[in-house]
């Protein structure tokens, strides 16, 4: 008996869920890819001005009209009150940065936050990995499928993996995530799994898809993304334009339950940012993937009366077609 098959028609929402859902967990992946004895290599621009940070998301597209520019991502800066410092007997307030990601970005990017992390007393880190794992060398052949995906991702993108080119060897960085047995644990704990959390992205996708049929994308647009001209160019705009579709990632694991990915990973960090300020560490930067930023922004004001001062953007992805450029 044949199976049912949707009509044309019916064909590209389900084709735009299936590529959103695959482009954002591949995102949330590199996350996920430290190797037990290996080292990172050191890295080494200057941010663009400031802006205000109340009403900022913390990963924007530029556009000049239409046409997109940059992918960009946020660095939102956080104060505590003189008043609250005091009442905490320190002397000097304590500084919190958060500091957005992307797991694939320009080298230029990687650059400049390496030349910015060095300014800080503290920069707390993801990687699920235990305490004493150390990231993978650059050109080292990525091990099991999410360090191929990784790779690939990043040649068919004509980027750079954050791994390959974050020093995280810096003698300031402190490891700020769950050990992957914690991770599993946390997982087990929601019932949760890599298949429901892709499920999950899934819906979520096919949701907003359903919302707003002008963006689908089709076999016909995603044959000549992979296959024609311009590619990387091309297939960078249509995943910037997904990955800023911050909406799916708060429906599928924000709200007031939360996840493993997010909440249970966020709150680890936190437990480490109380610990520096313990240590008298007064300016840290919490150096997460964009999609943690909106949990750490509630938490940051709520449990630590932290107040936001302002933003600073950091290009990561150049969209900038050099034929539209004239």
């Amino acid at each position: 008996m044949n199976p049912v098959l949707p009509r044309p028609s019916d064909r590209r929402p389900a084709q735009a869920a299936i590529f959103a859902g695959l482009a954002w967990l591949a995102w949330m992946l590199p996350t996920l890819a430290a190797e037990p004895a290996t080292t990172a290599r050191e890295g080494a621009g200057k941010p663009p001005p400031a802006a205000p940070a109340e009403d900022e998301r913390f990963l924007r597209i530029t556009r000049d009209g239409r046409r997109p520019l940059a992918l960009e991502t946020a660095i939102a800066s956080y104060v505590e009150p003189d008043e609250v410092a005091a009442a905490a007997g320190r002397q000097t307030p304590v500084e919190v940065d958060l500091v957005g990601a992307v797991h694939l970005g320009s080298r230029q990017y990687y650059d400049t936050l390496d030349r910015l992390f060095a300014d800080y007393d503290a920069v707390l880190y993801e990687l699920v990995a235990p305490d004493n794992a150390r990231v993978p060398r650059p050109g080292r052949k990525p091990s099991g499928a999410i360090g191929s995906a990784q790779q690939g991702l990043t040649k068919m993108l004509g980027l750079e993996f954050q791994l390959d080119q974050i020093d995280y060897a810096a003698k300031n960085f402190v490891h700020a995530d769950l050990s992957p047995k914690e991770f599993d644990a946390a997982m087990a704990k929601r019932g949760e799994s890599w298949w429901t959390m892709f499920t999950r992205l899934m819906r979520e996708s096919s949701s907003r898809v359903d919302k707003q049929p002008a963006s689908d994308v089709g076999f016909g647009d995603l044959f000549g993304i992979l296959f024609g001209q311009n590619r990387e160019l091309r297939l960078r705009r249509l995943m910037a334009e997904q990955f800023t579709d911050m909406e799916v990632l708060t429906a599928a694991f924000g709200g007031e339950e939360g996840s493993s990915l997010i909440t249970d990973r966020n709150a680890a960090a936190l437990d480490v940012l109380a610990e520096q300020i313990k240590l008298g560490r007064h300016k840290i930067a919490i150096f997460y993937g964009a999609a943690h930023m909106d949990d750490f922004d509630r938490k940051l004001r709520r449990d630590f009366r932290l107040q936001p001062r302002e933003t600073t953007w950091l290009e990561a992805w150049d969209l900038r077609d050099p034929a539209e450029r004239n």
